[in-house]
């Protein structure tokens, strides 16, 4: 079993690179680390990065997960091979432009790309956001996928994720004690749904509404809380079609006791305060 230390970044494409810039800046709230013609590097915490956008096809897009050596690498590629998947090994421009020691990158069974990477930057300095949103950093990824479950068992079995909760098909997979740190929402197209920031509380995140608001940027859930992880949430429009979410408190896993709990697929199993949304990954027309 492949063992994920943490989930590191997400790479998107966007073909408007000065509009990605003014949203993760001025919306999201992100420190700029780094910015070329081609791509922009954000900070949210102890992370180097955990936000690239890079000039190019929006349906371009990546989420990385640290794995601890390069043995371990090794022994990922060949597992994922053996079990059919396409892995490309990154080359060492690839690896310098994500500020890696070495990596590898696949495609799951619904054509989303994952690269595992090794010993990815940490910076020594604090974040320094660009706006007073409080984030305290990346907490979680949500992908579009196929709902026949191959990907929550590639997960789940050649990983070292396992589940907490479903909603209908969607699965909320952790790696540590978090409830999740990547969610899987059956879709009819691949990509990244939604990216998730922890903010420090409730307050950050109400007033953080409250500027989206007077920003005219599209809220397409909450704010609610989520009965799953029992987090807060908020979530709205970014570019290119990618959600982005705040989300405060939530329960920690007690590895010894909890057990994954099925929750039917209804707007109120997304949101236990009874915000709705429009999407249908949310439920959105859904028998009641």
């Amino acid at each position: 079993m492949i063992a994920i230390e943490q989930l590191r970044y997400v790479r998107l494409g966007t073909r408007d690179l000065p509009a990605a810039v003014d949203f993760a800046q001025r919306i999201l709230g992100l420190q700029l680390i780094d910015r070329t013609e081609d791509t922009a590097r954000f900070r949210s915490d102890f992370r180097d990065h955990t936000l690239v956008y890079v000039n190019g096809d929006p349906a371009e897009q990546a989420v990385a997960f640290e794995v601890r050596t390069p043995e371990v690498l090794e022994r990922a590629v060949t597992a994922l091979k053996q079990a059919g998947y396409r892995v490309t090994r990154g080359d060492a421009d690839g690896a310098a432009a994500r500020r890696v020691k070495t990596y590898a990158s696949f495609t799951d069974n619904s054509g989303n790309t994952i690269e595992l990477v090794v010993r990815p930057l940490n910076s020594g300095w604090r974040y320094f956001p660009a706006r007073d949103a409080g984030v305290t950093g990346l907490e979680a990824v949500a992908l579009r996928n196929r709902a026949d479950g191959a990907d929550e068992a590639l997960w789940t079995t050649l990983f070292n994720g396992r589940v907490s909760d479903w909603v209908g098909d969607a699965a909320y997979i952790r790696f540590d004690r978090a409830h999740h740190r990547l969610a899987l929402h059956p879709s009819q197209r691949a990509g990244v749904f939604a990216v998730e920031y922890a903010v420090e509380s409730v307050n950050q995140l109400m007033q953080s509404h409250y500027f989206l608001q007077a920003a005219q940027v599209r809220v397409v859930h909450g704010p609610g809380r989520r009965p799953t992880s029992n987090q807060m949430f908020l979530t709205f429009a970014g570019p290119d079609g990618v959600l982005y979410s705040y989300v405060a408190e939530g329960d920690a896993i007690d590895e010894t006791s909890h057990r994954p709990r099925q929750f039917p697929f209804r707007p109120l199993s997304f949101c236990a305060w009874g915000s709705e949304s429009e999407l249908p990954e949310f439920a959105a027309g859904a028998d009641r």
